[in-house]
């Protein structure tokens, strides 16, 4: 049985200031493992699956809607609502609205609703974007201050990541969120955010990378989910 009172307990504590220089991502994840059962172990390499930004494709998607785990759904369910907002946000800025509309057609991100049907729990509908959420995540895309955007962004992550789990104290889904948080934690780590240049230049390829003007090719790789 999962100990989960003493994982939890165990674990560090991060801030959304993503300045946790100790954090050790791999290792945490390592010493959590050894803890849980195997199901559980399965449930967190789906979800850690989705942070290395090359598996969000229509497979994994039906994978993770198949999860036990409320807060899998709920966060990838998010995560592609939100890269859907940005391919909208992309092609409005770049293209006339008819073939702007042609290119989110074309660029959203899989599954398609008929996926949703089979698979999403009655609860799943929190990870849909209420009104409030459409308009803070349309001034996000409107910044033009790129590092500025990415901050903004995942703040927004991390105060989902909590609502989603007020409830999960000791469960399987409080170290899924732990997990999701210090992925975010670990991006700002890994791109030295105390390195204003060094930062400004990787998100900047990162953008280049994802917005084609000819093609919109559309190929998120945030690092985290």
């Amino acid at each position: 049985m999962n100990n989960y009172h003493y994982i939890i307990a165990s674990l560090p504590v991060i801030s959304k200031g993503y300045e946790d220089k100790s954090l050790d991502l791999k290792k945490i994840t390592a010493e959590i493992k050894e803890q849980c059962s195997e199901s559980d172990i399965l449930s967190i390499d789906l979800f850690n699956k989705g942070f290395d930004g090359t598996a969000l494709d229509e497979a994994f998607f039906e994978e993770v809607l198949k999860s036990k785990s409320r807060l899998t759904r709920l966060y990838y369910l998010l995560e592609r609502n939100i890269r859907n907002m940005k391919v909208k946000a992309a092609a409005s800025k770049l293209y006339s609205p008819t073939e702007a509309e042609r290119k989110i057609e074309q660029y959203s991100i899989l599954p398609k609703e008929d996926i949703y049907g089979d698979y999403r729990q009655p609860t799943d509908t929190e990870a849909e974007l209420s009104h409030s959420d459409i308009q803070t995540l349309n001034s996000i895309f409107s910044d033009e201050d790129i590092v500025s955007k990415e901050k903004r962004l995942d703040d927004f992550k991390w105060e989902k990541i909590t609502d989603f789990t007020t409830l999960d104290f000791f469960n399987i889904d409080a170290i899924l969120a732990f997990l999701a948080k210090a992925h975010l934690v670990e991006r700002w780590l890994n791109l030295d955010v105390n390195n204003g240049k060094h930062l400004f230049r990787k998100l900047v390829d990162e953008v280049r990378g994802t917005y084609d003007k000819n093609k919109l090719i559309y190929q998120i790789d945030e690092n985290n989910g």
